[in-house]
């Protein structure tokens, strides 16, 4: 296994009879914001945290510089969502133009890529519009957000673009990699009474951070979360299920939706904070992989403890999302490729490995 400061994810999978027996998710991600943020400044804590988180270090620095204004009595303020929203929209491009084109032996779209990380800000909203119209969907995505069952099959079938082929291939046979833990609530659904709840959980329990469970039960977060009822989100897994193929799906979703939300408002909220108890701050911010906690108590101005809650301990817990969707595939060829796809289809924030075993 990895020594790496950042830790990683390891699945060992044991074989039995052509399926999978049984699944061990490990992993050696440290805890570590209790020990870094200690002592520091809000200002501090967000610098730090935006320099050694190397995913989604936007959202981080964001998420710090909201839980803190809350410990001192901010509430929720209103936070411009617009850089987090171009972060997670980079992100769920490069799953889409790069790795999973790679996966299905098609070729990475790296021109486009690279062109929508470079865009200026005040750009970012047309170029990627113009990304989606004329090489993810091969239509305006308005028009691709109101499509139905059928309308989605026809897309699949005889829509132009490379990523209505890969679809297409993920829609001739049925779902791999169901997950039946119930989802995590998107942020638009929480509530002071929830958020106190999970603050203190993080605060006071040593291994809940590590191992999150939402009302006595694992829960999967993601895109999914957050776009479900989206027509095209809806036909699909009304007919398909939550397996690997809806979670590629809502990432396309949600990127479709984003043009829209990054040029006006939207009801979804994409940050929030909460002081459960004085002195403590609580925020959540969706990014890509799901929804992120930060949780802060000051004392004096500086950080005297710390938590964060990341959406990769929610969906690798050892009986979560993943351990869920791995015991589901079904016996046949390409056991191991498969089970890789599954394990890449909930994105983990850290690398990661399967190891197989036969019983």
């Amino acid at each position: 296994m990895s020594t790496a400061p950042e830790g990683r994810i390891d699945v060992v999978l044991v074989r039995r009879g052509g399926r999978v027996a049984s699944v061990d998710i490990r992993s050696s991600r440290p805890q570590l914001a209790r020990r870094f943020m200690a002592g520091r400044t809000p200002g501090e804590a967000a610098e730090l945290a935006g320099l050694i988180f190397s995913l989604c270090g936007q959202a981080q620095r964001t998420a710090v510089q909201a839980a803190c204004l809350a410990a001192r009595g901010g509430g929720d303020a209103p936070w411009d969502p617009t850089p987090v929203r171009m972060e997670l929209a980079r992100e769920h491009a490069w799953r889409l133009l790069l790795d999973w084109p790679r996966e299905a032996g098609l070729a990475p779209d790296m021109n486009n890529l690279l062109t929508l990380r470079q865009v200026p800000p005040d750009q970012f909203a047309t170029a990627l519009e113009t990304l989606l119209r004329e090489t993810l969907l091969g239509e305006p995505p308005s028009v691709w957000l109101a499509r139905d069952a059928a309308g989605l099959q026809d897309w699949c079938r005889h829509g132009g673009s490379q990523t209505a082929r890969l679809f297409a291939r993920f829609g001739e046979v049925p779902d791999t990699g169901i997950s039946t833990a119930p989802p995590l609530p998107s942020l638009a659904g929480w509530d002071e009474r929830m958020a106190t709840t999970l603050a203190r959980r993080a605060m006071d329990e040593g291994d809940f951070c590590a191992r999150p469970d939402w009302q006595g039960e694992t829960a999967e977060t993601g895109a999914l979360t957050r776009v479900w009822h989206q027509p095209p989100m809806a036909a699909w897994l009304s007919r398909h299920g939550r397996g690997l193929g809806a979670r590629l799906l809502a990432r396309l979703v949600e990127l479709a939706l984003l043009p829209r939300q990054l040029s006006q408002d939207s009801d979804s909220p994409t940050i929030r904070a909460w002081s459960p108890w004085q002195g403590t701050g609580m925020a959540g911010v969706e990014t890509s992989r799901g929804l992120l906690f930060h949780v802060v108590r000051l004392k004096g101005g500086r950080v005297e403890d710390y938590r964060i809650l990341a959406p990769t301990e929610w969906n690798f817990h050892p009986s979560g999302p993943l351990a869920q969707a791995l015991q589901s595939l079904p016996p046949g060829p390409n056991l191991e490729s498969r089970a890789r796809l599954v394990t890449r289809s909930l994105d983990p924030c850290v690398d990661f490995g399967v190891e197989w075993r036969d019983a």
